[in-house]
């Protein structure tokens, strides 16, 4: 009967722990799925800021186009009288048009980042669509990347809050404590197994062997005891490296956020802006009305078409310039800014000292700037877009690939298809995407919202659907959450079967009948068992039954046993 009893109890003992395998497979694969997902919502939401980008390039392109239309008759001959004007609005410019991009393209529609019919949503980097598996748009959702072309999200920091980004680490953790955990609490009930054999063999024999192989019993659910603790432990461990990754991200979007904004204030100064310039071109062809009798009347025109005479203040010097101030006896004379600027490609437009827009359809707005390819655009200091449809905004941005955006003071964008966002940020990997200052993308279709030792929270995650979308710490503890009910249940399942084969009963004679009664307890779940025996009069069979409960849980045992000779 005890043995019969055993073996009843760990049958419950192993379909518990059986079900605790499959609920922990089920909430990993759950998890994985999630975290597949922050790649598309990610993607899908910096859409909307990329479409915003290329719709505020495209208004300040058409102002600054019109802008050269109409002036360049005035200002050839003016240059030097309103080159402190020229400097003020080439800053104005700058400022102006420094929050609007192309958040990926060549300009030419074939590579665009798209934003389809989500509202609320981002979609960045080259061929990122905010769309999902089954090709339908979602609202709501950050895409970095598209079916197929998807982009892993790097240098996330550990999440917290229930909105917060998992990262691999996290999910490691939890795989390996989990898969440790049940390992050994496998191996627990292994011994478990094999000891209550022991006790079965021994109870036919005296009830002295029983004792002995009881207490075999005993030592081997008290390592079963120390595995378990360990999955225990495990699970701790998951707990906090979920609260440090929510911790984490909220930063991030936090930090995108506030450059959303900024880009929406920039975007409504553009309409000042041209109203501004109309005001310039209008004043520029009055003062160059005003200086040609001027000239005329101080200079002779030589057979090279040139000025012969020099002038002073007021007057045009030789080569058509003008002096317009002195200090001290020091005279201006000659200034020439045209002989290191140039503007050579049809429909090119180049603005400020030294500007250079070389190739069809480039613009180069700022000291030193340079769009040297077709249907490039740097805008502000020694910015530099040096491959066809690439884009530099800001002081010594680069973006060398092909094509690239780069976007911030210092930025580099040199992989191709890559874009870079904040100052000092880099992207030097292939269709990589660097956002916030600082961050660094140097993996193929990564996206990275910070630097080694510099890593960023990614908050307000929506819990993930589809098998690339982002997982949400909240998705995370409810996987968690599972395994403390699978827990719970395993303990329950070794309280009770250690209680149904502790059950004590005397030896029977031939026609005997015998009740016992058992206690078993095992990490503060407790059980108590009941077991009948009875023996035919022959004393040739014998059967009985028994039953163990948890007061939340029952288990029951039945068996029949025949001997002859």
């Amino acid at each position: 009967s005890l043995s019969t009893s055993t073996s009843t109890g760990l049958s419950t003992t192993n379909s518990n722990v059986a079900s605790l395998s499959t609920s922990t497979s089920t909430g990993l694969s759950t998890t994985n799925s999630n975290v597949d997902s922050l790649s598309t919502s990610t993607s899908t939401g910096i859409a909307s800021l990329s479409t915003s980008a290329s719709t505020g390039l495209s208004t300040t392109n058409s102002n600054v186009s019109s802008l050269s239309t109409s002036t360049s008759a005035g200002l050839s001959t003016v240059n030097s009288n309103v080159g402190s004007l020229s400097t003020g609005l080439s800053n104005l410019q700058t400022s102006g048009v420094a929050n609007y991009f192309k958040a990926d393209g060549k300009q030419d529609g074939l590579d665009d980042a798209k934003v389809s019919a989500g509202s609320n949503s981002v979609a960045i980097g080259a061929n990122s669509i905010n769309q999902s598996v089954v090709g339908t748009d979602r609202p709501n959702v950050v895409s970095v990347g598209s079916f197929g072309k998807e982009r892993q999200i790097i240098n996330v920091a550990a999440g917290t809050e229930n909105t917060d980004a998992v990262n691999v680490s996290q999910l490691n953790s939890l795989s390996t404590s989990t898969s440790t955990g049940i390992g050994s609490l496998s191996t627990g009930l292994s011994t478990t197994n094999s000891n209550v054999g022991s006790l079965s063999t021994s109870t036919s024999t005296a009830l002295s062997t029983n004792t002995s192989s009881i207490n075999s019993l005993s030592t081997g659910l008290s390592s079963t005891t120390s595995n378990v603790g360990s999955l225990s432990t495990g699970l701790s461990t998951t707990n906090s490296n979920v609260s440090s990754l929510s911790t984490s991200t909220s930063t991030g979007i936090a930090s995108l956020s506030t450059g959303i904004s900024s880009l929406s204030t920039g975007l409504s100064q553009v309409s000042s802006l041209s109203t501004g310039l109309n005001n310039v071109t209008n004043g520029a062809t009055s003062l160059s009305t005003a200086l040609k009798p001027l000239v005329d009347s101080s200079n002779a025109a030589a057979a090279n078409g040139a000025t012969i005479g020099a002038t002073t203040i007021g007057g045009a010097n030789s080569d058509g310039t003008v002096r317009t101030r002195g200090t001290s006896g020091t005279a201006i004379n000659n200034v020439n800014a045209a002989t290191c600027s140039s503007v050579n490609g049809i429909d090119a437009t180049g603005t400020g000292l030294c500007a250079q827009a070389t190739k069809d359809g480039a613009t180069a707005i700022g000291s030193n700037a340079q769009a040297t390819d077709t249907n490039t655009t740097a805008v502000g200091f020694r910015a530099l877009a040096s491959q066809a449809g690439s884009v530099a905004i800001g002081n010594n941005a680069r973006a060398t690939g092909d094509p690239t955006v780069a976007i911030g003071q210092n930025s580099l964008a040199s992989g191709n298809d890559a874009v870079a966002t904040g100052a000092g940020a880099q992207a030097t990997a292939n269709r990589s995407v660097a956002l916030g200052a600082y961050s660094v993308a140097d993996q193929d279709n990564t996206v990275s919202v910070g630097s080694a030792g510099n890593e960023r929270r990614i908050t307000n995650v929506a819990p993930g659907v589809n098998p690339t979308d982002a997982v949400n710490v909240s998705q995370l503890r409810d996987v968690q959450n599972q395994l403390g009910d699978v827990k719970r249940i395993a303990y329950s399942g070794i309280a009770m079967s250690m209680a149904l084969s502790g059950a004590v009963m005397p030896p029977l004679d031939a026609g005997d009948k015998g009740v016992g009664v058992g206690l078993g307890s095992y990490q503060g779940y407790g059980a108590l068992a009941l077991q009948f025996k009875a023996i035919s009069k022959t004393g040739q069979s014998a059967w009985g039954a028994g039953a163990s409960t948890t007061g939340s849980a029952t288990g029951f045992s039945a068996g029949y046993g025949f001997k002859w000779k």
